[in-house]
């Protein structure tokens, strides 16, 4: 669990208990699409069951779970079924339907295809850690967890504030300054280099320069660097325990534990327990570390109020 994290911080005022985020999170729980329905979104059981408990504590952490459901029709097929309509219309009356009944057309024929189509259903996992008040959404896009935090501005009520997590030091300057030491002092010692990074340059069609599987703390790199490209993404590693891929948005992709980290799981205890107890163990002192790495928390701006 947790391969993509996008961060936030929290205001003071909510939730300040479990308890208090399950009561909110009921306000919008999720229900499959309907018939006609192209997409449907809410809160579901983080372990999968039935009627199971919006919220999980954990270990002193909090996990949600958002579920996304949309379903597609293709628009050949969509076509197909207006250009009949069109036929039948040209055929009866002899005239062309104009713009506003083409626009109608092609809606009544996606409603009619709709019950037919079939859904897809992704979730995202929420990690709230309610003594730092960072919130981790495990999200490919940003799209799919701005869902995710308008609902949340959504149950939450007035006086809700969150952000992004921003940091005195942006990640794209720090992961210059990484890659650009040739002494390798600039890294803090628990974090290590990996093997992949994107640097880019600027202007209108700016060139970029990927590296993967190749080592990248080389004169090669620190040559890119120097000419004016910066890094959007860079694969680094944890305490060894820990591997991941830092994006210039503050985003941690590709999040893999080292072997043995989940060897820790009592065979009797539950597994999701197990998994979220290990898995946020390891991820949220390494996130403080990172942090720190990128100069602390700046300012909270810009929050989402309510």
């Amino acid at each position: 669990m947790l391969k993509n994290l996008i961060l936030y911080h929290l205001g003071p005022e909510w939730p300040t208990s479990a308890d208090q985020l399950v009561e909110a999170l009921a306000g919008e729980p999720f229900a499959p699409c309907a018939a006609t329905q192209q997409k449907s979104t809410g809160w579901v059981p983080p372990r999968g069951q039935d009627h199971g408990a919006l919220v999980e504590a954990i270990d002193g952490q909090w996990v949600a779970r958002f579920a996304i459901e949309t379903k597609a029709v293709p628009g050949d097929a969509v076509r197909r079924k207006v250009d009949e309509a069109v036929a039948k219309i040209e055929k009866s009356s002899g005239r062309k339907p104009g713009k506003k009944e083409m626009r109608d057309l092609k809606d009544d024929a996606l409603i009619a295809l709709l019950p037919q189509a079939f859904p897809r259903q992704k979730a995202i996992t929420l990690w709230l850690d309610p003594a730092t008040r960072i919130l981790a959404l495990d999200a490919t896009s940003q799209g799919a967890a701005d869902e995710v935090i308008t609902s949340l501005v959504r149950v939450a009520g007035k006086g809700f504030a969150v952000g992004l997590l921003n940091t005195v030091t942006s990640p794209q300057a720090a992961m210059a300054a990484w890659l650009a030491d040739d002494e390798g002092e600039a890294l803090p010692d628990a974090f290590d280099i990996g093997r992949e990074c994107e640097l880019k340059g600027s202007g209108d069609e700016p060139a970029v320069v990927k590296f993967g599987r190749h080592p990248i703390e080389t004169d090669e790199v620190r040559q890119h660097i120097a000419e004016g490209k910066l890094p959007t993404k860079v694969a680094m590693g944890w305490a060894g325990r820990v591997g991941f891929t830092l994006t210039q948005a503050l985003q941690l992709k590709k999040i893999t534990l080292a072997d043995g980290v989940l060897d820790g799981r009592d065979k009797d205890e539950d597994r999701f327990d197990a998994d979220v107890a290990l898995t946020t163990g390891e991820l949220a002192p390494l996130i403080a570390e990172l942090i720190d790495a990128l100069g602390g928390q700046a300012d909270c701006t810009g929050e989402n109020d309510e």
